[in-house]
């Protein structure tokens, strides 16, 4: 089992003293949170990778090697917050699969907001580890309420809110995510993303055409962004 008082290991990168140092006292402040060592470049970075990094807070705007060349050189990068003064690089932090994108100055309640998503990302893979039958946790009702993946039929996303429609419940559960987040909690290889509005269960799609797949009765849309990746990874399951 995976204790819930685990404490995630944390790398702190930022070319500006003053900036490091602010984000080390805030994040000292988070008492799941331990800062194993923070640097003053990218380059520095890789010499703390090996010591078990589970969530790197990055700066981007850095001389020689910027935070997102840097995460495009890793093979296996841990969970990872952008803190940055720029909100240009936004689209490429999404496509980076960060876990929040953080402007300075940082106010600490989306500091902690952005630790409390990078906790349930790391406990939900952790239990995966670990668990024979997959399964993720959802707030419901104010409730955590446990899912198992394969009784998931879609998920629909509604600005800030998502519905899990499953094989046990009459009712979609709902839970204040939106779907990138919740996309994040997922294991890979069972779900697809093939809408911006939808998530669905490989394993539950009936049938499919160029524009739409079924679950069951249900008729769900194919974004045309994602129709080639939905293909590739229906057809490799």
């Amino acid at each position: 089992m995976v204790e819930n008082d685990v404490k995630l290991k944390c790398l702190v990168v930022d070319d500006e003293p003053f900036a490091l140092k602010l984000m080390e006292d805030e994040i000292n402040k988070i008492p799941f949170l331990e800062i194993v060592a923070t640097c003053t470049s990218a380059e520095k970075a890789k010499n703390y990778l090996h010591l078990g990094i589970d969530l790197l807070f990055i700066d981007i705007q850095m001389p020689n090697l910027t935070g997102t060349q840097f995460l495009r050189t890793l093979e296996n990068p841990p969970l990872v917050i952008i803190t940055t003064a720029y909100d240009q690089y936004a689209l490429e932090g999404f496509e980076l699969d960060v876990v929040d994108y953080l402007m300075k100055p940082v106010l600490f309640s989306r500091l902690q907001r952005a630790a409390n998503k990078a906790r349930e990302i790391w406990l939900g893979r952790q239990i995966r580890k670990v668990e024979k039958r997959p399964f993720f946790f959802v707030r419901s009702s104010y409730k955590e309420v446990k899912i198992y993946c394969d009784e998931v039929l879609y998920i629909e996303g509604l600005k800030d809110y998502v519905k899990i429609f499953t094989t046990t419940q009459p009712h979609a559960i709902l839970t204040r995510q939106n779907l990138k987040g919740m996309e994040a909690l997922l294991p890979r290889g069972i779900f697809v993303r093939l809408h911006n509005s939808f998530i669905v269960n490989i394993n539950k799609i009936s049938t499919f055409k160029k524009s739409l797949v079924f679950v069951g009765k249900t008729a769900i849309p194919i974004g045309e962004k994602f129709s080639m990746r939905f293909e590739e990874q229906f057809r490799a399951a």
